[in-house]
């Protein structure tokens, strides 16, 4: 993994709080990466919007904020369930049978997270990207799938901050998850789509 992906990775996983300050030499110390890679590798995640750039004052994790979790919530249920529309219109026993591997895997890892989420939150991350990223993955549009990522990752941020704050939520996102999938291989959009709004509007009830 490169510093780019290192560094977004970690700061997906909430490595470094919400607004804070991302020194140059405090990343070069803990990376052992030069100035130059690093100054690149911040540049590509502001225009990802997983950290804000300050005019000559250096660079921020992004803040964390009802509103701007209102926004990628709304965007990340309009991108998903259309993707959705598309791969159950499009997608065949290949997707199907993706889909129901990544679940089983998800499903797994959330066992495991109701026992011991420090050792597991970081490949349940991977395993729930999997899901939901198998999910649109016959909607036969790639641009789709990268702004699905991009804002699945700024979304992600607060997940694991929520994660931190109080905990797995356990059941509930295991009988979401299985919502979801029982829905999609039934072929039954509709219900499909409600089963992922309340999944995905969650967090921004949870702050209300």
């Amino acid at each position: 993994m490169n510093l780019y992906e290192t560094l977004k990775s970690d700061i997906v996983m909430g490595q470094f709080p919400p607004g804070s300050k991302l020194k140059i030499d405090m990343l070069k110390q803990r990376y052992g990466m030069g100035v130059n890679v690093i100054r690149e590798s911040l540049t590509r995640l502001a225009s990802e919007n997983l950290i804000a750039s300050e005019n000559q004052r250096g660079f921020r994790v992004a803040e964390i904020s009802e509103s701007r979790l209102s926004d990628l919530t709304r965007l990340r249920i309009l991108l998903e369930t259309d993707g959705l529309k598309h791969s159950i219109e499009n997608g065949g026993l290949d997707w199907e049978s993706t889909l129901v591997a990544a679940y089983h895997k998800l499903e797994y890892i959330e066992q495991k997270m109701l026992l011991d989420e420090e050792n597991h939150s970081a490949m349940w991350n991977e395993c729930d990207w999997e899901f939901h990223a198998t999910l649109l993955s016959a909607c036969e549009s790639q641009l789709h799938q990268l702004y699905h990522k991009r804002v699945f990752e700024q979304f992600r941020q607060y997940v694991m901050s929520n994660l931190k704050t109080h905990g797995f939520r356990g059941e509930n996102i295991i009988a979401e998850h299985k919502a979801i999938l029982e829905a999609a291989l039934a072929r039954d959009y509709e219900r499909c789509k409600e089963a992922l709004e309340i999944h995905l509007n969650y967090y921004l009830l949870y702050q209300k």
